[in-house]
């Protein structure tokens, strides 16, 4: 009998990427992804302050070219209204929204994990502007794409991607949740082809959690 498979998908809003993937094995024995999930939540998190101290770059070995610069007029207004305030940063509505804080959403439940920015409001609609761009009628003007939530959401770069990450934060619940649920039977654990056992798994998260992610 083929083992049963629980797809997994992660997207934000406004996001030009997706994290999608199949977990296979024992994926079944977990009927709350909560504890997973407030992991990613940190690691989200982190990873969109990063963009914004960074300029859109972000901090792993592996970085995004960064934010293209503010047209000459706009830098000018920006220097003289707000000075030292950086790209996609006027009075920090929008870093705040995307790092967690006000006009942010977040939905933690057992089965699903919606993070991002609250879809429908004046600072969603900014926001999706930012990161698609958009050009004036007739060309006569052009805000140029600065996605204010990217992630590479590729689970097959190891050790880079955001998307591994979350992966790996996954599976290595999965170690965790076989674990209370075969308490009874060691040999089981010692089967499991990710983290080998739950203090590996721990480890792994904790490891995970403090590194930083394209």
């Amino acid at each position: 009998m083929p083992a049963p498979v629980t797809r997994f998908e992660c997207t934000a809003y406004p996001s030009m990427d997706r994290v999608a993937f199949a977990l296979v094995q024992w994926a079944d024995v977990v009927d709350d992804w909560r504890p997973p999930f407030r992991d990613i939540e940190e690691l989200f998190y982190r990873h969109e302050r990063e963009l914004f101290a960074t300029s859109g770059r972000g901090k792993s070995s592996q970085r995004w070219p960064k934010w293209e610069k503010l047209s000459k007029r706009y830098g000018a207004y920006k220097k003289r209204v707000r000075p030292g305030r950086p790209i996609l940063t006027f009075d920090g509505a929008l870093r705040r929204a995307a790092s967690g804080g006000s006009g942010s959403i977040r939905r933690v439940r057992r089965d699903s994990l919606l993070l991002g920015i609250q879809p429908g409001t004046d600072l969603a609609v900014i926001a999706r502007a930012h990161a698609t761009g958009v050009r004036g009628p007739s060309g006569g003007w052009r805000l140029p794409p600065r996605p204010p939530i990217r992630f590479d959401g590729d689970v097959t770069k190891r050790g880079t991607s955001f998307g591994w990450a979350v992966m790996q934060i996954m599976q290595s619940h999965m170690v965790l949740a076989r674990k209370a649920a075969m308490r009874s039977d060691p040999e089981v654990l010692k089967r499991i082809s990710f983290g080998d056992t739950p203090s590996k798994a721990k480890s792994q998260i904790g490891s995970i959690l403090r590194k930083s992610y394209r």
